[in-house]
């Protein structure tokens, strides 16, 4: 059944609400859910991460149009998760693999949030007990204030080293030369 442009273009703005208004609701609740984490993350740890919610909330308004083309034209694919996110198989396969990635993420997001919640305060409390016209105080707040982006530069630098330097390569179990055997 067509549903009202209007309306769709409407729900549009609002990420996953034009695709559950055509009837995705597996595809739109892949969109809230990844619009709305980056935020969370966002709020809490890092204001960076909630870029991720501008790209997602600009997918989602043209993947919202572009599914209602789709549907007149009767080229709209199945209703699923994105992401491969279909269940609990799909989820164990996604994840398959990447659990030192999804491992050194949540040390990661812990560390920030100790730092945030414990480190930043009583470092904050320091600056306070040496004084913050002191050289020592602006210092210390100078490092306090830097810690956060000095971390995430150092995790954008190893990712990209990793990148550069490539996965693990696997090495076949034959030698890559051939094996002299005498002159026949």
């Amino acid at each position: 059944m067509y549903k009202n442009g209007f309306l769709t273009l409407c729900f549009s703005f609002i990420p996953g609400a034009g695709q559950m208004y055509q009837g995705y609701m597996k595809r739109g609740l892949t969109q809230v859910i990844c619009f709305v984490i980056p935020l969370m993350i966002g709020g809490v740890f890092f204001p960076v991460v909630m870029v991720l919610s501008a790209v997602v909330y600009m997918y989602s308004f043209f993947d919202s149009l572009n599914l209602r083309a789709q549907l007149h034209q009767g080229t709209a694919p199945a209703d699923a998760f994105l992401l491969g996110w279909g269940g609990g198989e799909d989820l164990a396969r996604l994840v398959a693999g990447r659990q030192r990635v999804l491992g050194w993420c949540l040390v990661l997001l812990g560390m920030a949030g100790l730092y945030q919640s414990f480190v930043a305060p009583w470092l904050s409390t320091l600056v306070d007990l040496i004084g913050w016209d002191t050289t020592l105080g602006q210092l210390v707040n100078s490092i306090v204030r830097g810690i956060p982006g000095l971390a995430v530069g150092i995790v954008f630098i190893a990712l990209g080293l990793r990148l550069v330097k490539g996965g693990k390569k696997n090495k076949s179990a034959e030698p890559d030369y051939t094996e002299f055997k005498g002159e026949v």
